[in-house]
């Protein structure tokens, strides 16, 4: 079977949808930060501070869109409890030299049953992930342990004739979801 990937310029995309919505009668506000929200006669109003002076927006509807920081918004910015525990996972990532010439990826099954992808990144090299380690911590400052790394170079071992170790490792970087 094949398994395809693509590359965002992730900011790029934000911007898109920000324009497309501003098309569609968004109002767009950005450098704006949520500082507080209350619901008020069926509505939502928003305390913003834009920039150090404040504002005040209502809408009909809210999303808590806030990712690993979803929690933290529900209970400084709503004052609401959510419906469910968020379960926080870090995602480590490494980078080494280029394992292979051609332009395919590859899914690798791990012994513990996740999986691991393989693919060729930044034309020299080759991009391996990810761990799926439940997080608890500053998700402003995830990074990867050296566990994480010995987990990801062990898998890739198990497949290819290129053994790997942490010392192969260009650089290496994680990231919280929920």
């Amino acid at each position: 079977f094949e398994f395809s990937d693509c590359q965002a310029d992730d900011a790029r995309l934000v911007v898109l949808n920000a324009l497309d919505a501003a098309d569609r009668g968004a109002d767009i506000r950005p450098r704006t930060r949520c500082a507080r929200v209350e619901r008020r006669r069926g509505d939502w109003e928003l305390v913003l501070n834009a920039r150090g002076r404040r504002q005040v927006a209502t809408a009909r509807v809210l999303v808590n869109a806030a990712g690993p920081w979803l929690g933290d918004v529900a209970d400084t910015v709503i004052r609401r409890a959510l419906p469910a525990p968020v379960r926080l996972v870090k995602g480590t990532h490494i980078v080494v030299r280029r394992l292979f010439e051609h332009d395919r990826g590859y899914l690798l099954q791990a012994a513990d049953r996740r999986i691991v992808f393989v693919l060729p990144f930044a034309q020299d090299y080759t991009l391996i992930g990810t761990t799926d380690e439940n997080f608890v911590g500053d998700v402003n400052a995830p990074a990867p342990e050296p566990g994480e790394i010995l987990y990801l170079c062990g898998v890739v071992n198990g497949y290819f004739r290129e053994q790997l170790s942490p010392e192969n490792v260009a650089w290496a970087f994680a990231g919280v979801r929920s």
